[in-house]
């Protein structure tokens, strides 16, 4: 196996304190890694970096063409106004997504969110719409799969439909940031723990 991604001596500073630190981490291509720690251990930033949104930090972090594109679904996801289906095709266009309407059904139908795809996105839920948002990146079928606790606020309905969709993927590397253990349904490689 090939390096999905690499980190050395990675320190991410806010107004003098460190918010982020990881001295070494090396996640292979297809792994599945969950990555565990207290609130403010430095979970969601170290998705951030990973996800190139975050580029003020110290330390090497080497992300492999093999697992591009990235795809992050942040803890509080944005969504745009508009439908549900709106939100699923939102980047497909751009990303040139072929049958884009066909495999947003396809994927709300796995998310058990189908019968949600005309309803405007205030009406729903918070464990809604982070279904919503997780669908909205799996459409555009990214290589590696970044998750900021895509558990919280889910009703076990939800969280059975997470697991069976991310059961689904292959060819994925997948790294998710929870502060607890993740549901048993969920297949992963190995957990490790920051902060």
């Amino acid at each position: 196996m090939s390096h999905a991604l690499e980190i050395r001596d990675l320190q991410v500073t806010r107004e003098g304190h460190s918010i982020c630190q990881v001295s070494e981490l090396t996640v292979e291509v297809n792994e599945w890694l969950s990555i565990q720690g207290i609130n403010g251990s430095g979970k969601s930033t170290l998705l951030r970096v990973l996800a190139g949104l975050d580029q003020t930090y110290q330390g090497m972090v080497e992300i492999s063409e093999a697992v591009r594109p990235v795809g992050l679904v942040q803890q509080n996801p944005y969504l745009f106004k508009g439908t549900v289906l709106f939100n699923l095709l939102y980047g497909t266009k751009a990303n040139q997504i072929s049958e884009p309407n066909s495999k947003a059904r396809t994927i709300a139908q796995r998310l058990g969110i189908e019968s949600l795809l005309e309803r405007d996105v205030k009406h729903l839920s918070g464990g809604e719409k982070r279904r919503v948002a997780l669908g909205r990146t799996l459409i555009l079928a990214p290589k590696l799969l970044l998750l900021d606790e895509p558990f919280a606020d889910m009703d076990d309905p939800g969280i059975e439909a997470i697991c069976e969709t991310l059961g689904t993927l292959e060819d994925s590397t997948i790294v998710i940031a929870s502060p607890t253990s993740l549901p048993d349904k969920l297949t992963l490689n190995r957990s490790v723990t920051i902060g």
